[in-house]
């Protein structure tokens, strides 16, 4: 009997970030380039370029922003970033059993018969008395007289039309005391928490523009601090961080507080 053998995508994505990592160290070294100096071009941190040379997949942010790094660097060095981008974070193809190998396969087609006639005489057996149990009590009712609604559309009551209308306006719904108006300027990975809730996690578009609300807390965490403006309760927008920064930072009805990684 064949056992599949489990694929840890960790490792899959290590094995990946090495071989990339390597051949960027090699072009960086073959054009005499520090990371110091790539740093001021790609505004990538110097330790997180390092990270992706050695293979470090714990030392780099969520693996869907690593792709966005590697195109940059990649770029920067005058090689194609968004096909090594490509090379990066692909799911591991699973192998799968070829039919003949199924248990079902080794039936042969008298026992498939077989079992599908009985399957079908439970299932129409089930469905018989489901339909019994459930079946309402039939009751008859006498005929509606089509006048009726014709004369009861037609008779106007006659006080209906001098009822005041109601002058008390509805009151405004109470808004949140903490409001977070955000855009992106350019792609980035962010998880959105308020009140302890995740209310999102994915990646945004530039361009996308939400409005967050929360009562106690509201906890914004972005792969690309750059790319993301915020405005705070009606405030000037500024950016969250420095482009590529991997930053957190939790907003109260009283300050914002930051958590940078």
């Amino acid at each position: 009997m064949k056992t599949k053998e489990l694929v840890d995508p960790n490792a899959v994505y290590r094995e990946q970030l090495v071989e990339l990592g390597t051949l960027l160290r090699a072009a960086r070294q073959q054009q005499g380039q520090t990371l110091e100096a790539l740093a001021e071009t790609t505004l990538i941190r110097p330790s997180l370029m390092a990270a992706i040379e050695q293979g470090d997949l714990d030392g780099l942010p969520e693996p869907v922003y690593i792709r966005g790094l590697i195109r940059r660097y990649g770029d920067a060095l005058q090689l194609d970033g968004e096909t090594l981008a490509s090379q990066f974070f692909a799911p591991p193809r699973i192998q799968r059993r070829s039919w003949k190998e199924t248990p079902a396969a080794q039936l042969r087609p008298l026992h498939l018969y077989g079992a599908y006639f009985m399957l079908l005489i439970a299932a129409i057996s089930g469905l018989s008395y489901l339909l019994r149990q459930t079946a309402p009590e039939v009751t008859v009712l006498p005929p509606l007289n089509p006048l009726d609604g014709a004369q009861t559309g037609s008779e106007v009551s006659p006080s209906a039309g001098n009822v005041p209308a109601d002058p008390t306006p509805q009151p405004a719904a109470p808004q949140s005391p903490i409001q977070v108006k955000m855009t992106l300027t350019a792609q980035s990975w962010l998880r959105i928490t308020s009140d302890g809730q995740t209310e999102f996690e994915g990646i945004m578009q530039p361009g996308d523009s939400r409005l967050w609300t929360a009562d106690q807390a509201l906890t914004i965490r972005a792969g690309n601090a750059g790319a993301v403006m915020v405005s705070y309760n009606d405030r000037q927008a500024e950016a969250l961080g420095q482009p590529g920064m991997v930053r957190e930072i939790t907003y109260s009805p009283a300050e914002a507080i930051s958590l940078a990684w």
